[in-house]
Formats: structure tokens, sequence, C-alpha cells
């Protein structure tokens, strides 16, 4: 009898110091998610270890076309975001549709951290040209990315744009306007643009008599703001003072966030409309530049071993 006592009281402690240990090991999760969405995260029941390549879109009728490259996938909802986990291009990844926005896009790469085990992450989407050389179906590849919306205004078309950068938990702050992507996947990208050839995009997207022929530029320049300039006349000035190739509203925050998570990072923006040529932003466009971008991304994956 007592031999029993004894064995059901060493299984109880068993229990028990099981359960200190997964409060323990998961709670730090939770509470890194409860840091980042004030307390009103999911429970966080897992980390995957597994390493994965990290991929950020913004919007659902971008993100299907990375989608549709994915197989095994396995689709949830967790910190307010959706993740979709699976094999592209032979390498397990990651996707997480953040919405719109720096500060959805920041979030979602905080979120994405907590619950996986990103080795590099990308934030692919649509963008507007900020020069006449590019248009629907280019491929953009940034080496770097630029908060525009960060201008002091002195009136309506007089501003200055000012250098924020970070400040670091030691109070020291850092001002800089460019925040420069990884250098390693700029090479990867640059890689993988020579082994891929992109499709014509159809004469009708860019108002045109012929189609146009895409390429993949590298070595980009980034516009991120929460802002869509729609204006002609405040493109060219951006893209004049600024060297801007495209703009978009996600990168700044996804950047930054990887940049102070250690998470080394790259932007893909792919064109799908100009205020410049007055070439639309519409389903098709979404597709057909979303569908090269996801070519590019693809290769770069599937030679992103020997980058490890």
């Amino acid at each position: 009898m007592r031999g029993r006592r004894l064995y059901l009281s060493l299984f109880i402690v068993v229990i028990v110091i099981g359960f200190f240990y997964a409060g323990y090991k998961y709670g730090v999760n939770t509470r890194g998610a409860e840091k980042v969405l004030g307390g009103n995260a999911e429970f966080v029941a897992l980390y995957d270890n597994t390493p994965r390549v990290g991929i950020l879109v913004a919007m659902p009728s971008e993100a299907k076309y990375v989608l549709s490259r994915i197989t095994n996938k396995r689709s949830f909802a967790a910190l307010g975001y959706n993740f979709t986990t699976g094999i592209m291009a032979g390498k397990p990844v990651v996707l997480v549709i953040s919405g719109i926005g720096e500060e959805a896009a920041a979030g979602a790469v905080e979120a994405t951290h907590i619950l996986f085990n990103v080795t590099w992450f990308v934030d692919i989407g649509t963008s507007g040209s900020h020069a006449f050389n590019h248009d629907t179906g280019d491929v953009i590849v940034a080496a770097r990315i630029i908060p525009y919306g960060n201008r002091m205004y002195t009136s309506y078309t007089k501003w200055r744009y000012m250098r924020l950068g970070i400040t670091f938990p030691n109070t020291t702050w850092m001002k800089f306007l460019y925040l420069n992507c990884s250098a390693k996947l700029l090479s990867l990208a640059s890689r993988a643009a020579e082994a891929i050839k992109l499709p014509e995009t159809p004469a009708d997207l860019i108002g045109s008599k012929k189609p146009y022929k895409p390429k993949v530029w590298l070595n980009g320049t980034i516009a991120s703001a929460d802002i869509w300039t729609a204006n002609s006349t405040y493109i060219e000035r951006i893209h004049e003072e600024l060297g801007t190739d495209a703009e978009e509203m996600e990168a700044y925050g996804f950047g930054l966030t990887c940049y102070r998570l250690g998470i080394p990072f790259i932007k893909i923006a792919v064109i799908s409309d100009s205020g410049l040529t007055g070439s639309p932003w519409s389903p098709e466009s979404i597709k057909v530049s979303m569908q090269n971008g996801v070519m590019l991304l693809e290769k770069m994956i599937e030679l992103s071993s020997s980058w490890q």
C-alpha cells in the first residue's frame, strides 16, 4: 500500500513540475505577445523552432500569389495575425498577412518572431513607380528603405525630411534617413535574378500599343510611409530629392523591427502602377506584378541554402 502511495506521490510531483516547466517555457512567448499587443494576445501554445524563411505580405489579394507556390500548407490565426506555414522551393517558410501600414507590418514581424524561428525575412508587395523607367511588372529589390513620411512642413509645398532613426534601450539616439537591407540577401537576389526571365506585361496594363518587357532592378531605394502619393509632381520631387524607385506602405516598419530583432531582411517591391506613366492599379496589375515578384522570391529561397 505504501509503495502505491509513493509511486502516486512521485507521479503527481512529476506532473506538477511539468506544468511549471511548460508555464515557464511558453510564458516567455505569451508575455512577449502581450507586450507587443497590449495584453490582448491569445495564449501561445508552442514555439516552432524549425528554421524558416519569413514572408510578409500586406493584403490577401497579394498573398494568394505567394500561397499558390507553397505546399503542405497549414493556416491559422494567432496574436492577431493570419499565418500559413509550408514548403516553398523545398524550404520551410511562414507567411504572415500584416494588413496595410507601417504599424501593422511592425506588429506582424514581432508576432512572427515570437512564434517562429525566422532565419531571414522578406516583405513582398505591390508598389507605385517613382521613375519613368519603371512600370507594371518590374521588380525592385531594395538596398535601402526610406521613411519619406517623416517630414517637417513649413507650408503645403515646403518641407524637409527628418532623420529620426531609433533610440536604443540605453537611450542612445542614432539618427539616420535610409535603412539598409541585408547585403547578403541583396547578393542572393542578384544571383536569383540571373536565373529567371520575367514574362512581358500586356500592353493594356500600361496604356501602350505594345507589351512591356519588365526587369528585376537591384540596389533599389523604396519610399515607405502611411501615405499614397498620387500626384505626379510630388512623386517627381520625392524621386529627385531622395533617389526613390517606388513607394509603398509597410517596408520601413517591417525593416526597422527586423533590424531591432537582429533578423536579416530585404524588401521586394513589385511595380503595379505608375502615377508618372498613367499605368493604373488594378486586380490584373496586382496579378502580373506579384507573379513576377514571387518568381524571384522562389528562386531566392531555392538558392538560399548556400547563403545560410
